[in-house]
């Protein structure tokens, strides 16, 4: 039996999904964590929607926020999109001045498996207007070397692995759930990760944004932001990833001059 299954009997999803925009309309007040959505599903205003791991844009709006059973309802994509499957991650994304509001959650299901439209989506745990970044970041991924020390207030320290920096702030995993000590805008006392043998920072640090991750292991994935970073310490950082930018434009640039040379050495020895 699918995860869908077991919270709706299979056939009445459209029931489902209908009685959840009805009661949406009368229901008692949203959590101000889901203002934003609210106020966005009443205007119903355009979201731009991508599927993660690829780079076309589709245009959907909220169709109803069900509370109860943890799901977010949105209209089916437009232009239409076929290839989509319960489990695929969405990033939806929706401007409002300098500020964006973005969410990624993986599809519960599909109304058009269950003879209705719309797309189901794991509810966030929040949803916020966020600054647009102010300052490049410089991406580490997955396999990142480098160790992040956090503190949430009346928590023991928690290790995770660096993910992105700036110099306005940084985003890390920590292996497991982090999300019942983890609040928007939330100081955490305690920030610290060493980029090298000079460079360490140490500081404290403004929660911005967190949400879970099953890949490549089930983490909580935290962005925050420097408060309290000394200004010389600032400015050494900006000049680390400058330096790390520059370093990493010169092996591309390599990579690319060496791989016209590979493909005529192997035409050559074609020809032979």
């Amino acid at each position: 039996m699918s995860f869908l299954d077991k919270l709706f009997k299979k056939g009445q999803l459209k029931g489902a999904a209908d009685s959840v925009q009805s009661e949406a309309a009368t229901s008692t007040p949203v959590p101000d964590e889901y203002q934003a959505l609210w106020e966005l599903k009443k205007q119903r205003q355009l979201l731009e929607v991508k599927i993660t791991g690829t780079s076309r844009s589709y245009q959907s709006m909220i169709m109803a926020i069900d509370l109860e059973r943890g799901l977010l309802w949105l209209d089916d994509l437009f232009p239409q999109q076929l290839i989509l499957d319960a489990g695929d991650e969405l990033c939806i994304r929706h401007h409002r001045n300098t500020e964006e509001l973005v969410i990624r959650a993986p599809i519960v299901a599909l109304g058009s498996s269950y003879g209705t439209s719309g797309i189901a989506i794991e509810l966030p745990n929040f949803a916020y207007y966020q600054p647009r970044r102010r300052f490049p970041r410089y991406t580490i991924g997955h396999q990142s070397p480098l160790s992040v020390k956090i503190r949430p207030i009346g928590q023991e320290p928690s290790f995770g692995t660096l993910q992105d920096i700036s110099v306005g702030g940084m985003r890390l995993m920590v292996a497991g759930n982090l999300l019942p000590y983890l609040r928007h805008g939330a100081v955490m006392p305690l920030c610290e990760v060493n980029l090298s043998e000079e460079l360490q920072i140490r500081c404290r640090a403004r929660i911005c944004a967190f949400r879970m991750g099953r890949s490549p292991y089930r983490h909580t994935q935290i962005s925050i932001e420097f408060i309290d970073l000394e200004e010389d310490k600032r400015a050494a950082l900006g000049r680390f990833l400058r330096e790390q930018q520059f370093n990493t434009s010169l092996e591309l640039g390599a990579l690319q001059q060496h791989r016209p040379q590979t493909s005529r050495a192997n035409g050559r020895a074609y020809a032979a």
